[in-house]
């Protein structure tokens, strides 16, 4: 038999818990700034360059996906308040924030790059943009990627992993 410190396993429980979440947080701050500043930035230059309908729709698609993390974020934020204020509670909170960013993560693809892919390759062959623009851009859809698939497979997978079998434990033990 071993006794268990209920004090330091609550603070470290709610550790976990704000760490998971400030970690949502930046994730959805950093993803709308550059989605809003990029649609901004596609939209002025295809005013000003009065450019084809199809700029003007790749700038509104970037706009989108700003709008759509900040809705994201604004369910997570609200479904935060259904968790009870106690180490399990928070450590349940802790958990659904771990699968959110893994969510995050894994969908990445889906709702950044592949909208992004769409509306950056035609534009630059209608550009005729040169073959450094066409490198440097897939150059940052695959750092981009790799970056994504990195934090998702060493960072959140295994936290998500640590806090269910925590919970397991803590439940088990009851």
């Amino acid at each position: 038999m071993y006794a268990i410190n209920e004090t330091a396993l609550h603070q470290r429980i709610h550790q976990h818990k704000n760490k998971t979440g400030w970690l949502a947080h930046v994730n959805e701050i950093g993803m709308m700034f550059i989605a809003t500043v990029t649609g901004g930035f596609l939209l002025i230059d295809a005013i000003r360059d009065q450019e084809s309908a199809y700029s003007y729709v790749g700038g509104l698609a970037f706009l989108v996906i700003g709008v759509f993390v900040f809705f994201s974020r604004r369910n997570r934020k609200r479904n935060g308040n259904r968790f009870d204020q106690s180490m399990l509670g928070e450590l349940e909170e802790a958990i659904k924030n771990a699968g959110y960013l893994v969510t995050f993560a894994k969908t990445f693809v889906c709702w950044f790059l592949l909208p992004a892919a769409i509306f950056s390759f035609p534009n630059l062959a209608l550009n005729n943009a040169s073959w450094e623009k066409y490198l440097l851009v897939m150059g940052a859809f695959l750092l981009s990627y790799l970056v994504v698939t990195w934090e998702l497979r060493r960072v959140h997978l295994p936290r998500k992993r640590k806090l269910e079998s925590l919970r397991d434990k803590l439940v088990a033990d009851q």
